[in-house]
């Protein structure tokens, strides 16, 4: 299904070359709103077509784009060998809000962080220019902040399964339909697993990374948790949303069945259905509205 959009490219903060799309509003005042979206790891930016569609129809437009490695943004001036998860946010996305604040100049800039584009927010520097921010199906990677079985199994895929899958392959990119459709950069996989492995996550001291971004952001935040997404549970929600700890911060648990559906999972909040645009996507329109 194509839905009115302009496919464009973005400099990253190093000028690494990003792959993006815009989904205008068609309207006079077009250029009002404006909201990006980060995406999930290993995720293509086309699979939020629908969502972002749907944010152009509410008068609100919406830039969609793949980070350094992903998807159409797959090579450029950074070897994959070098590159890193930390990037997306403090190359990439950074890049993508400086683009919209100067050739759209928006008046309210909104951003949507679905799973890992939740974590990386403060990692950009302008990540303050947010008035309202969403994440949804998304929280700290450590497996210490799940609860019972979970906390076990996921420290086992941590220490045990990822290793021996990255030992199996060769090559700058790493294969694997658990963590997204389309191959990653395998340093950045590699550092993820390091991240996820330490106590606190990407914000544990011992990686040095610069979290102040963090703590400047300011945005009224809406956080969605959905109760049979194994990938983010509320535990894990909670202890990221900690680190946004100068954000008004609100939260909503969606069970599947109060929307006559059977599951819902990490990625089904973004599928183009009715029962998923009125339970999950007007919400976000109502926040953003408010």
């Amino acid at each position: 299904m194509s839905y009115p959009h302009q496919k464009i490219t973005i400099p990253a903060k190093d000028g690494f070359e990003l792959s993006a799309t815009l989904y205008p509003v068609e309207s006079e005042n077009s250029t009002s709103r404006l909201i990006i979206i980060g995406s999930a790891f290993g995720v293509p930016h086309q699979y939020y077509k629908h969502v972002a569609n749907y944010f152009a129809e509410q008068g609100i437009n919406c830039i969609t784009f793949d980070y350094r490695g992903i998807g159409q943004s797959k090579e450029g001036t950074m070897p994959a060998s070098d590159m890193l998860m930390q990037h997306w946010g403090q190359l990439d996305l950074e890049g993508v809000i400086q683009y919209v604040e100067k050739h759209y100049k928006p008046d309210e800039l909104y951003y949507l962080g679905h799973s890992a584009g939740g974590q990386i927010l403060g990692l950009a520097p302008s990540s303050d220019k947010f008035s309202k921010v969403i994440l949804a199906a998304t929280g700290v990677g450590a497996w210490r902040a799940w609860m019972g079985m979970q906390k076990y199994l996921l420290a086992a895929m941590w220490y045990l399964a990822m290793p021996l899958m990255m030992l199996l392959q060769r090559g700058d990119f790493f294969h694997s339909k658990m963590l997204g459709p389309i191959p990653v950069p395998k340093h950045a996989v590699k550092q993820w697993v390091e991240w996820a492995k330490s106590e606190d996550y990407l914000f544990t001291a011992k990686h040095g990374l610069d979290l102040s971004g963090y703590e400047k952001i300011r945005a009224d935040i809406f956080a969605l948790t959905i109760s049979d997404d194994w990938y983010a549970p509320q535990s894990s929600r909670d202890a990221l949303l900690s680190h946004y700890s100068n954000s008004h911060r609100i939260t909503q648990y969606i069970l599947p069945q109060d929307l006559e559906l059977k599951r819902i999972g990490h990625f089904g909040l973004f599928r183009k259905k009715q029962e998923i645009v009125k339970g999950i996507w007007q919400p976000m329109i109502n926040f953003l509205n408010q």
